[in-house]
């Protein structure tokens, strides 16, 4: 949604199932710099242990093709603590309460058995996430199987959605 090189300036990112340092290794230069400044903070979804796993703070490996359950219990999570961004779902987001009704579905201990992360990990990056703004959302879906791709880029839209990193300078989906 945005140029490669304002990540540079991005306070939180998300990376999921890519091996970005050796599939696009120029979008990988900004994450590492960011985080080896202590600039901005690192989440990665991904079963692989990949060269960005190893600078993240937090690593989440979720069972293969339960990745869209994964981000959807971050969403529930950011809901149910009220870090969503409420000024920006107000005026940008249509049929929000049907939004959050679907969301319920997603109770973290039946989240936690789906992908085998723990809760407590999904709640840790769901927090990093919602709080470090401006937040970037990098994904290639390379390790998924087909079938679930789309349900997870659609989780991944709305989890941009919820904490209103869209359309905003250094944040969105790459």
């Amino acid at each position: 949604t945005n140029s490669i090189w304002e990540l540079e300036d991005a306070r939180c990112f998300v990376v999921v199932s890519s091996n970005m340092t050796e599939e696009q290794n120029v979008v990988a230069v900004p994450i590492k710099k960011a985080v080896s400044q202590g600039t901005a903070t690192l989440i990665v979804i991904d079963q692989r242990e990949t060269e960005l796993a190893r600078h993240a703070k937090v690593w989440l490996r979720p069972r293969p093709g339960s990745e869209p359950a994964l981000v959807s219990g971050m969403i529930r999570v950011i809901i149910d603590e009220s870090i969503d961004d409420h000024d920006f779902l107000a005026d940008s987001c249509e049929n929000l309460g049907d939004f959050r009704s679907s969301v319920w579905s997603y109770d973290l201990i039946k989240v936690e058995g789906i992908t085998g992360v723990p809760q407590d990990e999904i709640r840790r990056a769901a927090r990093e996430f919602a709080s470090g703004k401006p937040a970037a959302i990098l994904y290639a879906l390379e390790t998924l199987p087909r079938e679930t791709r789309e349900d997870c880029g659609r989780a991944l839209v709305n989890l941009a959605l919820v904490t209103g990193n869209v359309g905003k300078p250094s944040s969105g989906l790459f």
